[in-house]
C-alpha cells in the first residue's frame, strides 16, 4: 500500500469543512473523529482515491453494532434521515464535487 489510507479530517480539507457544516446545519455536533472497524467498506473507496468518511448519526444510543440486541430509537432514526439530507446537499453542491 505504502501510504495510509486516511482521509483528513481537519479543515486542510475542504469536504471535511462541507461535511462539518452539514451536521451543524442539521442540529447536530461531531464527536472527535476515530477509527471502528466496523466501517471498514470505506477502505476500498480511499483505494481509489476518493475522499471517505464513515459516518453514522446515531445520538444518544449504546454501541450495539452487529451485537444481538442492537436497535435504535424511531426518533434517532428519523433523526439520522434528516442529517443525512444535509450530508448528501452539502457535498453535492460543493464547488468542488466534479473533481474527483
Amino acid at each position: 500500500m505504502g501510504r495510509p489510507l486516511m482521509t483528513a479530517t481537519d479543515d486542510s480539507n475542504p469536504w471535511w469543512s462541507v461535511f462539518k457544516q452539514a451536521i451543524a446545519a442539521a442540529g447536530g455536533k461531531l464527536a472527535k473523529p476515530e477509527i471502528l472497524a466496523s466501517t471498514t467498506d470505506a477502505r476500498f473507496m480511499r483505494q481509489m482515491g476518493i475522499p471517505t468518511f464513515g459516518f453514522s448519526p446515531m445520538t444518544n444510543t449504546p454501541i450495539l453494532l452487529h451485537d444481538h440486541n442492537e436497535f435504535l430509537k424511531d426518533t434517532i432514526f428519523l433523526k439520522g434521515i434528516e442529517v443525512y439530507e444535509h450530508i448528501i446537499h452539502g457535498l453535492s453542491s460543493f464547488k468542488e464535487a466534479n473533481s474527483i
